[in-house]
C-alpha cells in the first residue's frame, strides 16, 4: 500500500534537517517556515495540473527547491535520497529544483535573469517558482519586511516572462486554475496591468 502523505511528510522533515543544519533563517526564523508556505501554495493550486503525477512532482520539489542554493546538498544528493519511494520520479524531482536554483550573481537581477533562462524551460519549474514569490511576497507583505519592495519589483519582471514561457505548456495545465493562481499573485504583489497602447 502506497502511502504518499508519509512520503512526502518524510522529503519535506528531510528538507528542514537539512536547512536546520545548515543554520538558514527566513526573516530570523526557522526556515521551514519559509518551506511550509512554498508547500501550501502548491497544495492550494494542485489541480493547476492535468497530471496528478506532476502535482506530487511539484509538492515534492517544494519542499527542496532552495536545497541547492541554501545547503551543502547537490543534485546527487537529492537524486539518491528518496530511491525507494517508487510514485514520484526523484530525479525528475532534482531537475526541478536544479531549474529554480539562483544562478550564482553578485547582481541580484543578472541573478534571476539567468536563473529564470533555466526555469521557463521546466514547466512544473514555473508554478514551483510561482508558489515561491507567492511564499515570499505573501510572507513579507504580512509581517512589514523591508523585502516587500524588492518582491513587488521582481515581480514585474518575473511575472510577463513566466506568463509567455505557460503558454508554451498550455496543454499541461488547467487554465482556470492557473488564472487563479495570477490573480492571487497580482493581489499580493499589487500588480495592475498596465495598458501599453497607443
Amino acid at each position: 500500500m502506497i502511502d504518499i502523505e508519509k512520503d512526502l511528510k518524510r522529503i519535506s522533515d528531510f528538507a528542514r534537517a537539512a536547512h536546520d543544519a545548515a543554520n538558514c533563517k527566513y526573516n530570523g526564523k526557522n526556515y521551514y517556515t519559509h518551506i511550509k508556505m512554498v508547500e501550501d501554495g502548491i497544495d492550494k493550486y494542485n489541480t493547476v495540473f492535468m497530471l496528478y503525477k506532476d502535482y506530487l512532482t511539484a509538492r515534492t520539489a517544494s519542499s527542496l527547491h532552495d536545497t541547492i542554493e541554501d545547503t551543502p546538498l547537490n543534485f546527487n544528493d537529492i537524486k539518491l535520497s528518496f530511491n525507494d519511494i517508487k510514485v514520484i520520479s526523484i530525479k525528475r524531482v532534482a531537475q526541478v529544483v536544479l531549474a529554480v536554483t539562483d544562478i550564482q550573481d553578485e547582481n541580484r537581477l543578472l541573478r534571476h535573469l539567468s536563473t529564470m533562462n533555466k526555469t521557463v524551460k521546466d514547466y512544473i519549474a514555473i508554478i514551483v517558482k510561482m508558489a515561491d514569490m507567492r511564499a515570499n511576497g505573501k510572507y513579507s507583505k504580512e509581517n512589514g519586511s523591508s523585502m516587500y519592495k524588492k518582491y513587488v519589483a521582481e515581480y514585474e519582471y518575473r511575472r510577463p516572462i513566466f506568463k509567455m514561457a505557460l503558454k508554451w505548456y498550455d496543454k499541461h495545465f488547467d487554465q482556470e486554475i492557473l488564472n487563479e493562481f495570477w490573480t492571487e499573485l497580482d493581489e499580493i504583489h499589487g500588480y495592475k496591468h498596465k495598458c501599453l497602447c497607443g
